[in-house]
């Protein structure tokens, strides 16, 4: 009797709220309620209305204190002549104050206050737990359907992330050789699905790699290669970005930004004769993407495995030469970051068993657009043996050593490699802009004679 009794006070407070009192400043409840609501573990207490409601959505202002949920929509549904159904498990008590808020508001209010979820079905609501709402679909006539072509990515890996962003009962069909990703979601799913795919389907930057591999005769001063601390601070001024591996006073790998100073001592080498290209790459490539060249000898062998008392043959190959491979990347601010890797080597294949010498470093640098690179103390000894003596003579048996001398002739030569990397811009603009424009006009005017040619034969 006392939860009836209840049941109709607090619905009379709501309708008090919802009409609003019939002079200003007159209280939402009768005198006589308070004591009833005061007895009662659930207390209520309803504030009146806003002054100015807006205009076609009413406001309701009220405040529930530990009031079973079922009772609080029942009060609802049955002012606002609303539609409200209670799935399996909604119970509990909540606490909440609302104010100036919708009868929709306050439906998602009130069941987010109690940990449930709302679905709208046809303007009626449902209020579900939070798991039967993740298997609920929305109705086929809410979904959209779009195919979306992946430019740059790999479709499978976009495929993936964007199935994890789908709303409920979306999709995501992957078209791999075709690289596209069907896409079925609703309206609002299908919006934030397109961002999300420009966002990370972005066109990579182009990077063009201009490299110099450069072998340096060393002298019998520099058996522990060049001082290239000496060699960047010629004119007083430093301009050491890297430090490298080595010491100041010692050998070894060297790293650093190239600055007039290199230039001028490496032309002074190669007057002398001391300086040999071995290569000039110019590479382009994408970000992320490794572009290598070899300049150099295959050497194939014969490679057996046997699996499970099966033998199988194939054919590998060394690879033996000069070889440079770079990845590029681009930062936020333009710079470039390089994954670099140069290498100097020989090999053979002896009885089938190959072997290889080699001269390589592999290292990470960054640099600004435009800026070269030097990469050194790449040092290689190489030893030989030669006889001279007096023809005939010095091949005589006994007597051949007096008129015969054996030389040991040994060098030592230090690789440096010199990186320059680009950004190629996707657009050509100002003076290259208009370059690009009269070649086109010069390759259209070439077509269109080359045509008229054929039609006059």
């Amino acid at each position: 009797m006392t939860q009836t009794v209840m049941k109709t006070i607090l619905l009379a407070a709501l309708c008090a709220a919802a009409c609003g009192a019939s002079a200003a400043g007159s209280p939402a409840l009768a005198p006589g309620a308070a004591p009833a609501l005061a007895a009662t573990p659930a207390q209520v207490t309803v504030a009146p209305p806003p002054a100015m409601p807006a205009p076609g959505s009413p406001v309701t202002s009220f405040v529930f204190r530990d009031t079973p949920i079922a009772e609080l929509f029942e009060m609802i549904s049955r002012h606002e002549r609303v539609n409200i159904m209670l799935g399996k498990g909604v119970s509990g008590n909540v606490a909440v104050s609302l104010y100036d808020m919708t009868p929709r508001q306050a439906i998602y209010a009130i069941a987010q206050a109690g940990g449930y979820e709302v679905i709208v079905r046809d303007n009626n609501y449902v209020i579900v737990n939070p798991a039967q709402a993740a298997l609920e679909a929305p109705p086929p006539g809410q979904m959209k359907v779009r195919a979306l072509k992946v430019l740059y990515s790999d479709p499978q890996v976009v495929g993936e992330i964007l199935a994890k962003h789908v709303g409920r009962g979306g999709k995501v069909t992957l078209l791999a050789a075709r690289r596209m990703v069907v896409v079925e979601d609703t309206p609002a799913g299908m919006q934030r699905i397109v961002a999300l795919l420009r966002e990370i389907d972005t066109q990579p930057q182009q990077i063009m790699i201009e490299a110099k591999i450069l072998e340096i005769t060393l002298d019998d001063n520099e058996q522990f290669g060049i001082d290239w601390t000496k060699v960047f601070s010629a004119d007083g001024v430093n301009r050491i970005g890297i430090g490298g591996l080595a010491q100041r006073t010692g050998s070894g790998l060297f790293f650093n930004y190239v600055n007039r100073n290199v230039d001028v001592y490496l032309n002074a080498l190669s007057t002398k004769g001391r300086v040999r290209t071995l290569a000039t790459p110019k590479l382009m490539t994408l970000e992320h993407q490794e572009a290598s060249t070899n300049i150099g000898d295959k050497l194939g062998f014969r490679l057996t495995t046997t699996i499970n008392n099966v033998t199988s043959e194939s054919i590998q190959f060394l690879e033996t030469g000069v070889i440079l491979r770079v990845t590029p990347s681009v930062d936020n601010d333009g710079r470039i970051a390089l994954r670099v890797r140069p290498e100097v080597s020989s090999g053979s294949v002896l009885g089938g068993i190959p072997s290889k010498k080699t001269t390589e470093v592999s290292t990470q640098l960054v640099a600004e657009d435009g800026q070269s690179i030097l990469i050194a103390g790449l040092i290689k000894t190489s030893a030989s043996q030669r006889r001279l003596g007096v023809p005939l003579l010095a091949d005589a048996p006994l007597i051949g050593k007096l008129f015969s001398n054996n030389e040991e002739i040994g060098s030592s030569t230090e690789t440096i490699v010199l990186i320059t990397p680009r950004i190629v811009p996707a657009r050509a603009s100002g003076e290259e802009a208009r370059v690009v424009e009269r070649v086109e006009h010069v390759e259209q005017d070439l077509r269109d004679k080359f045509s008229e040619g054929k039609r006059a034969r």
